[in-house]
């Protein structure tokens, strides 16, 4: 009980009246294959794009891509903290022990809900209050770092992940490089196990 009081103290010492930022909302979640074994890798490989997760290609429509503007930057970026780690940029054709598959979806929440007209002044509405709907949106955006095996095969065909990196919240606010930055760095920071040095 003690240790619930303790850390419920400490969530609300940091943002005791709410976050203030949007990227206080920010999460980063990594996880791994327990099984694998990173230090016995060295090469990778990554597509110079990044997938946007949509029903499109589902309905067999056309793959679609996040903007180059913004996808640029994130790649550079992800390629910077694999080298750092130890780990060599090769083509997909050579053969690499994994490969890095960035991909990328945002959601628009809906909110809806009943206000009073006259709340602040009763009176000055002959004591009626009005209810009216009132609506407003956010989005909410994901950033997936997703390393797979290439030489792995599970039962369907398809190949073994062993590092996720999830990144959810990018997209509420005002978008920042920086924003994106930190975190695609703290997926790494909090990752020591996909260092091959």
């Amino acid at each position: 009980m003690l240790a619930l009081l303790t850390s419920f103290t400490l969530l609300t010492s940091c943002y005791p009246d709410g976050a203030e930022y949007a990227d206080e909302t920010d999460i980063v979640y990594t996880v791994y294959d327990k099984q694998a074994d990173f230090g016995s890798k060295g090469t990778y490989a990554m597509p110079d794009k990044i997938v946007k997760i949509t029903g499109s290609y589902q309905d067999n429509g056309d793959i679609e891509y996040i903007n180059d503007i913004y996808a640029g930057p994130i790649l550079a970026n992800i390629d910077a903290n694999m080298q750092a780690y130890g780990w060599t940029k090769v083509d997909e054709a050579s053969n690499p022990d994994v490969v890095v598959l960035p991909a990328a979806w945002s959601t628009t929440y809906l909110v809806y809900w009943y206000d009073y007209w006259c709340w602040w002044d009763p009176y000055y509405c002959g004591g009626w209050w009005y209810p009216y709907p009132v609506t407003s949106s956010y989005s909410a955006g994901t950033l997936l770092l997703n390393m797979v095996d290439p030489k792995s095969n599970d039962p369907n065909g398809t190949r073994k992940g062993i590092w996720l990196g999830t990144i959810n919240g990018l997209l509420s606010g005002s978008y920042s490089q920086n924003r994106v930055n930190n975190a695609v760095n703290q997926a790494f920071k909090q990752s020591p196990y996909l260092n091959t040095k």
